[in-house]
């Protein structure tokens, strides 16, 4: 502001003035205005359309609800009552192993749920923490944001998923298992091998990127 007076910019006097007025909150909003702004004109200048984003996603979250369904009624899940369903698959009864011999129904020992839950938490985590580093910009405030809220409502979607896993069949369960781990195999090798370019942190360089006057908390 001293610089604007000696200057006399009277526009970035009457900004400094303003802005000096302002909450924390509403510089933070009137910063994220003006992001959106920009990000809107930089989109439009090299033609990059948002709704791309959506096609992978428009076709996997069909395939999955598709692929769960024919495999709930191969294994003749029709009712909560396991004595009372018949797999439309007779192999389904013999084609298991270890401890779970019968995969038209659950698992007897709730091994399953376990490593479904496993899983996607992982998956999950892996997610939002490739979501977090490729943030140019660092968190500034505790208060939940919505891409927060999203992040646990997915975690507690994997609570639901656990659930309705103990009383699946053994088979419709296995598919979830291997769905779940695919994907995180397929993110932990594309974040590795093909990473965001403009991310400005990498997920395993944390010794690099540390401060050379912090101090450790814990000896």
């Amino acid at each position: 502001m001293e610089q604007a007076k000696k200057d006399g910019d009277f526009t970035a006097l009457q900004s400094a003035s303003t802005l000096g007025n302002m909450k924390h909150e509403q510089i933070l909003l009137l910063s994220a205005k003006e992001a959106r702004k920009r990000q809107k004109e930089l989109f439009a200048k090299n033609d990059v359309q948002i709704w791309k984003n959506f096609i992978l996603p428009a076709f996997q979250v069909p395939l999955w609800i598709i692929m769960s369904i024919t495999m709930r009624d191969l294994s003749g899940w029709s009712t909560w009552d396991v004595t009372r369903n018949k797999a439309l698959d007779p192999s389904l009864y013999e084609e298991g192993m270890l401890w779970f011999q019968d995969l038209s129904v659950p698992d007897p020992m709730h091994v399953f749920p376990v490593i479904l839950g496993l899983t996607a938490l992982c998956n999950i985590e892996w997610t939002l923490k490739t979501l977090e580093l490729s943030r140019l910009t660092k968190k500034l405030k505790f208060r939940p944001t919505l891409a927060d809220a999203f992040g646990n409502f997915t975690k507690l979607s994997t609570v639901f998923m656990m659930a309705i896993s103990l009383h699946a069949p053994a088979a419709l369960t296995v598919y979830w298992i291997s769905s779940q781990l695919y994907s995180l195999i397929q993110n932990v090798l594309m974040d590795l091998l093909l990473p965001i370019s403009f991310t400005p942190k990498t997920r395993f360089n944390y010794k690099k990127s540390k401060n050379p006057d912090a101090a450790n908390v814990i000896n």
